[in-house]
């Protein structure tokens, strides 16, 4: 804890006859982070990348089409078997004409599937305007063979009818409503006119919104007895789209297997081809450059000393000693490895942003004062209770949400300490003793713990932004904003402050405040201007008495700044307080809804009482503990991160069999 991984950097030489061997037993192992030679950690004979870019698209040609089987196919029954790790390299030709076979059957059934829905949509269109036919009561065939007359029927909005009439008003016409049809209870209009004027007809029917209804074509007789036909076919429509989705099935289990795995293949080709595409080569060698967890540098060795013969050429170098790295131009990744309880918290990590290589890992501290703010802010031995179960029950059940379900395990036992400490029951203090202090009757005493815990946690970020300047031989940044000079200040003035405030004999006065902190504060002014005098004489340069004064103004900002900062940044933790104040407030609020709810002395009125508990608890749990959880998260990040944490980490993602698609560095 407290640190990534260690890294070690590995530069392969290899025959390149035997690089795809080579790159498939690397990705075997699974733990090289590969980096791509056009950008080399250190400086390398001439070498030229690897093209594949015909290839790459050689393969995602292949795969479009199984893939869109895959889809028609539907979800698999059963998950695929895995793949075999030692198996060679994939014969295009031989899994471009196989999946051509393959996805011949599947458009077949394709084309099948296709024409049935289409006749049953067909079908029960046709269905639907008969039926919306059926008032008018004549039969299909003399409406459809009218000689002299331009005859419409269709689905009419109600509102639109005046409006159709008064736009017919200059032709002979008919407009008859024959009642209501369709869900949204438009109205069914027949419109009748001339046939010269039909097109006056049409146009005020499209205006009006008018959703025509078609005459059957291949239908004779009565709209009943045409909607008896149509649901005669409507039937055998039915059987047949039973029957192609059994034949799809069948087709699913027979050639479903042999499309994924083909896929799984393809897919592996590509993830290998992606990463040769990294790699480099000259006329008979090929290079390979990565990152490797230096605990896990031996297996990689031994796979490719194996693969190879012992024709290989491996060197390893720790990140310290790579020009590269030191000059900023290659970062090296970061694996986090944290014990499981605290592992979920990474996640706040990787959302700001993961540490940089080197530097302080502070997983395990976000994790416990997370959790110590939530209790806090939310102590309560059953509403901690009903969290860890909430958790448990999540844990158990929803493997997807395990992360976020230890969390709340963790918050609930967090919770339910504080609420011992607090004497607190689901907001009931009668049942247990407070084994430090009630809330609401020791507010003083609330707000100075809160006090203390953010002075602690802030001098927590100072002390490990000065490890991670040691850690970097930096020593600049011990002078920076919050480096050595800004930590001695505060801690001079938080112990000056607590020795006030204690009071008792040789008690600090203001002149013996000003002259302990001068000391810093005369440092952090005069920081710059000396910076530019020590500059100025390795080059021969004196600054001006204008760049001076500048200089001493920027230093005075800094100060101003990072005091007022740093005592917003102490003080923003009353929220601590607060927070645990209005939790205790709403129990009250909840307490004096349900004693306002049972005067009444009534079964009803107990019954009543007992739902406004339950519900008021429920609402401050879910509410509340939302509240609380993003106030720790805010502190975290705003007054511990911002004193020591920059983030712009890179993630260790190595190049493994079994990833969809490459995602290296």
């Amino acid at each position: 804890m407290l640190s990534p991984e260690p890294m070690r950097h590995l530069t392969l030489v290899v025959l390149a006859a035997e690089l795809e061997a080579v790159t498939r037993a690397v990705a075997r192992v699974g733990v090289l982070h590969l980096l791509d030679v056009r950008r080399p950690v250190e400086p390398l004979a001439e070498i030229r990348p690897y093209d594949v870019g015909e290839l790459v698209a050689r393969l995602d040609a292949l795969s479009r089409p199984i893939d869109g089987a895959l889809r028609d196919l539907g979800p698999p029954s059963a998950e695929p078997e895995p793949l075999d790790d030692a198996a060679g390299p994939l014969d295009l030709q031989a899994a471009a004409d196989r999946a051509s076979a393959l996805t011949a059957e599947v458009d077949t059934l394709r084309r099948h599937v296709a024409r049935v829905a289409d006749e049953g949509e067909q079908l029960e269109s046709l269905l639907r305007n008969v039926r919306a036919l059926a008032p008018l009561g004549a039969p299909i065939d003399q409406l459809r063979e009218l000689r002299y007359a331009h005859l419409v029927s269709g689905l009419l909005p109600e509102r639109s009818l005046a409006r159709l009439r008064d736009s017919l008003a200059r032709i002979p016409h008919v407009v008859l409503p024959a009642g209501r049809a369709g869900a949204d209870g438009r109205l069914l209009v027949t419109a009748l006119c001339l046939r010269r004027d039909r097109e006056v007809l049409d146009r005020a029917l499209h205006s009006a919104q008018l959703q025509f209804v078609e005459l059957p074509a291949r239908f004779d007789g009565t709209p009943e007895a045409v909607a008896a036909q149509i649901e005669a076919e409507l039937a055998a429509n039915r059987q047949a789209r039973a029957g192609v989705e059994a034949e799809r099935r069948a087709l699913a289990a027979r050639i479903g297997p042999e499309l994924r795995t083909l896929c799984l293949r393809i897919e592996r080709e590509r993830l290998l081809a992606e990463a040769r595409g990294r790699m480099g080569r000259s006329e008979r060698t090929a290079v390979v450059s990565g990152w490797v967890p230096a605990v896990l540098a031996p297996a990689l060795e031994e796979a490719v000393r194996a693969t190879t013969a012992g024709r290989c050429v491996v060197r390893w170098a720790d990140p310290s000693g790579l020009e590269g790295v030191r000059g900023g131009r290659i970062p090296v990744p970061i694996l986090l490895h944290n014990p499981v309880l605290i592992r979920p918290f990474e996640g706040l990590l990787r959302s700001y942003g993961l540490p940089r290589y080197g530097e302080v890992e502070p997983t395990a501290v976000v994790a416990v004062a997370f959790l110590t703010m939530f209790g806090f802010m939310f102590g309560d031995v059953g509403q901690g209770a009903v969290l860890f179960a909430i958790g448990y029950f999540i844990y158990r059940r929803m493997f997807r949400y395990r992360d976020y379900a230890v969390i709340l395990m963790e918050c609930g036992v967090f919770a339910t300490l504080f609420g011992f400490l607090y004497g607190s029951v689901f907001g009931f203090e009668r049942w247990l003793p407070a084994l430090w202090l009630r809330p609401m009757e020791d507010i003083g005493t609330l707000i100075q713990t809160a006090i203390g815990f953010g002075i602690g946690f802030i001098s927590l970020g100072l002390g490990l932004n000065l490890v991670n300047a040691v850690r970097r031989r930096d020593t600049a940044a011990l002078w920076e904003r919050n480096g050595l000079l800004a930590a001695l200040a505060y801690w001079i003035a938080v112990g000056l402050l607590v020795r006030h405030l204690t009071g008792g004999p040789g008690s600090v006065t203001l002149g013996t405040a000003v002259l302990w902190l001068s000391v810093p504060a005369a440092l952090i002014l005069l920081k710059e201007p000396a910076r530019a005098v020590l500059a100025g004489r390795r080059e021969h340069r004196w600054p001006g008495a204008g760049e001076m004064f500048a200089l001493v103004v920027e230093s005075l900002v800094e100060v101003l700044d990072t005091t007022i900062s740093t005592i917003s940044n102490t003080a923003t933790f009353i929220r601590l307080a607060a927070f645990a104040i209005s939790h205790a407030g709403l129990f009250l609020a909840t307490f004096s809804v349900a004693d306002a709810v049972s005067r009444s002395g009534s079964a009803a009125g107990t019954a009543g009482a007992a739902v406004v508990l339950v519900v008021g608890n429920a609402v401050i749990i879910g509410l509340e503990g939302m509240i609380v959880a993003i106030q720790s998260v805010r502190l975290e990040y705003y007054e511990f991160f911002s004193k020591f944490y920059s983030g712009g980490g890179e993630e260790y993602r190595p190049l493994r069999l079994g990833a969809a698609r490459s995602a290296q560095a």
